[in-house]
């Protein structure tokens, strides 16, 4: 069975992404799927169910969970709710990872919390909850400085967690429920940096010793999808973006981001947006 890969981009500048999650009416269902990153959800009222692997967990009102780089997952939820959840690319971690760039957080048996007393263990439990809300509202700050008030805020949740949650005997079971999907993380890590360069599945291959026939299996059986709609979609990511900030035109936007005109741009925009750039560019500047 084929799943969807989540394509998850930062903030420019920031290690981290967090935002409030989309099922916050209730009778929502996000398939399963998997990204590079750990995520942490919380929530604050209501609660969410999740299935994780073969793992099933509802998470409820002041609580939070760990979904690890890989991990394929799936959130349901029933009823109105406020979370909000946050995404830490795996590079964000690259002094703690294992051999096989692998790192494991684990709410319980987390080498720092598991040696706490239980109030000691109430204690952080809160401070990751204040320290991701507090995030999200840094993030919709404008003032002055706004930028640094969320980098300090981040990197003091990421001391949080590899401190505290960290588990550096990493699970096998789980490392080998995640493995088939490491095998492609280094070529979407790479894409990542260069969405915005030319290049094709065969000038891809080439730079990591695959056929072109091979990576393209690789795309469609662990990101679920075929190369070229991969790479649409984080240019695509990319030029939203751009357009929300209203400083350049559509086809400036469309040739930094790496599509060939902005043509091409319009038509993949079209398609999952509903309206083309030149109708968001409008509401956009209605917006303001």
């Amino acid at each position: 069975m084929n799943y969807e890969h989540e394509v998850v981009i930062t903030r420019e500048g920031m290690p981290c992404k967090i935002d409030r999650f989309e099922g916050r009416d209730g009778n929502y269902i996000r398939k399963p799927h998997w990204h590079n990153s750990i995520e942490i959800f919380a929530v604050y009222s209501g609660y969410l169910d999740f299935v994780i692997g073969d793992r099933r967990e509802r998470v409820r009102e002041n609580d939070f969970i760990f979904i690890n780089t890989n991990e394929i997952h799936s959130i349901k939820a029933e009823k109105p709710n406020y979370a909000l959840y946050l995404q830490i690319p795996i590079n964000e971690f690259k002094n703690y990872l294992t051999a096989d760039r692998f790192i494991d957080f684990n709410k319980i048996e987390g080498d720092g919390i598991s040696k706490l007393s239980e109030k000691e263990q109430s204690s952080v439990h809160n401070e990751v909850l204040a320290h991701m809300k507090k995030l999200y509202e840094i993030s919709h700050m404008t003032e002055v400085g706004y930028d640094y008030m969320m980098l300090q805020c981040c990197y003091e949740l990421m001391y949080l967690i590899v401190r505290n949650y960290r588990k550096t005997e990493t699970d096998e079971a789980l490392f080998k429920s995640v493995k088939a999907m490491l095998r492609l993380s280094p070529v979407t890590d790479y894409i990542k940096k260069h969405y915005a360069e030319d290049i094709s599945l065969s000038t891809l291959s080439a730079e990591f010793g695959y056929s072109t026939e091979h990576l393209s299996r690789m795309f469609q059986k662990y990101a679920g999808v075929k190369y070229k709609s991969y790479i649409s979609e984080i240019r695509l990511d990319h030029a939203e973006k751009l357009l929300e900030k209203g400083e350049m035109s559509i086809s400036e936007v469309a040739s930094a981001v790496g599509f060939a005109d902005s043509r091409a741009m319009a038509k993949v925009f079209e398609k999952r947006y509903g309206i083309l750039p030149s109708e968001y560019l409008k509401n956009q500047k209605k917006a303001k």
